[in-house]
């Protein structure tokens, strides 16, 4: 173990109760199978698979939203160069092209990659909503945005609010509220993530 700090790093298997700990070790085994070349995609998975082992949920959510979207750029720019005669590939450069192109964001790839069968619909769908309701909030620091999106908190502080005849309810998102929201969904939402590369990785 090591320390950093105040806090000291222990395994995912010291952390959690045991449904959580097989939970991480099914997601563990998955990364390890999924078909991903020696690219930027294997080095997001890598990291993926540490941030499991270390039990670090937030930072395993943060990784896993950044590999499905890294997973689907690089999918489509494979695409991008096989249209490419060979004296354009010479002087095109469809990863750098597509950084480049600010307005080319996730939902438009995703949609081209549905025109084109890589996504089923209801994939397609869901990498949208999960890069709405988790990648935008997880990776701009937006706590109330996810905890709304993928819990019911809100609601319930909403609910307090009103059977206390409060109006104006000044709802917030502390430490602990944020903590318990990615300890409850964290899980689900990158076997969400997993689930789509593994059917479009193939």
């Amino acid at each position: 173990m090591a320390d950093i700090g105040k806090f000291t790093i222990r395994g995912f298997e010291e952390q959690f109760e045991p449904e959580t700990v097989d939970t991480i070790r099914y997601l563990l085994e998955r990364i390890t199978k999924l078909n991903l070349p020696c690219s930027v995609r294997r080095f997001y998975a890598s990291e993926l698979s540490l941030c499991l082992s270390a039990g670090a949920l937030l930072g395993a959510l943060h990784v896993a939203s950044s590999l499905l979207e890294i997973v689907v750029r690089e999918i489509f720019i494979e695409l991008c160069t096989k249209e490419l005669s060979d004296k354009e590939r010479k002087t095109k450069n469809p990863q750098r092209e597509l950084e480049e192109k600010r307005e080319f964001g996730f939902n438009r790839l995703v949609q081209k990659l549905k025109e084109v069968g890589i996504f089923k619909p209801d994939d397609a769908q869901s990498a949208c909503d999960f890069y709405n309701t988790v990648r935008i909030p997880v990776h701009h620091g937006l706590p109330v945005r996810f905890v709304e999106k993928n819990t019911t908190l809100l609601k319930e502080q909403e609910q307090i609010c009103r059977i206390f005849g409060i109006e104006h309810c000044n709802i917030s998102v502390g430490f602990h509220d944020f903590e318990k929201a990615i300890e409850k969904c964290s899980l689900s939402l990158i076997e969400t993530a997993v689930g789509l590369i593994e059917r479009i990785a193939k």
